[in-house]
């Protein structure tokens, strides 16, 4: 049986009583992935519902021109399989590939479906999930048909950046991100996303080299996003 904790780290469920997380155990089994490993194919996706333990899963799709684009990354304590719960899911035109090593709970849709009847509050919690992720993707593209590549990078960039410090503190991204991922997620051109990064690094908003990586300042992000700082052309 997995441990019941390791779905307690899972946000969603952090008001979920402790007898439906056993119940789910019970159910869920261990399942790791390698980097570019399709978890949630395109077509025939498994029936199951996943739980990220470990690692970053993109859900990308195919551009008219063929260009890959990330329409979304999942962070560890993200729920994915909303194709799989919901007869319509805005994710259905997308598959889930992992970006690196990935860590899952795997519970089988009519497991989940069996729990979720004895302890509604897990469907109840897992339905609130997709519905701010569905908010997060229409808010992110809508960004991307209306703002400009700098202040979608920015925005991409406060949303990974570490919540350790404050102020005009420099923070690591709590996980790397590669240029060209970064370029996906904006729907940029990576040489493009590159010359942007290094304006922003003339600017002062963020530093490229460090032992830590990628820093970013997410205090000054924010008042370039909200236009209180001039962006250089």
């Amino acid at each position: 049986m997995i441990d019941p904790e390791l779905l307690r780290g899972v946000p969603s469920f952090a008001e979920v009583p402790g007898a439906g997380l056993q119940s789910l155990a019970r159910e869920a089994r261990e399942v790791e992935y390698g980097p570019g490993d399709r978890i949630i194919p395109l077509i025939k996706p498994p029936e199951q519902v996943f739980f990220l333990l470990e690692g970053l899963v993109k859900l990308v799709g195919v551009s008219q021109s063929g260009n890959e684009r990330i329409v979304y990354v999942f962070r560890p304590g993200e729920v994915l399989g909303s194709r799989v719960l919901l007869d319509v899911s805005p994710e259905s035109a997308y598959e889930s590939v992992a970006m690196q090593k990935v860590r899952t709970l795997a519970v089988h849709k009519a497991d989940f479906v069996r729990v979720a009847e004895e302890h509604p509050e897990l469907l109840l919690a897992v339905t609130r999930e997709f519905a701010r992720r569905l908010g997060g993707l229409t808010s992110r593209m809508l960004a991307a048909m209306s703002e400009e590549v700098p202040i979608r990078l920015a925005q991409l960039l406060i949303d990974f950046a570490s919540k350790d410090g404050g102020g005009e503190d420099f923070v690591p991204l709590s996980y790397p991100l590669t240029h060209e991922a970064m370029a996906q997620i904006i729907g940029a051109s990576r040489p493009h996303t590159s010359s942007v990064l290094g304006t922003l690094e003339l600017q002062g908003l963020l530093r490229r080299r460090s032992d830590r990586g990628l820093l970013v300042c997410p205090a000054r992000l924010e008042r370039m996003v909200r236009g209180e700082e001039m962006i250089a052309s």
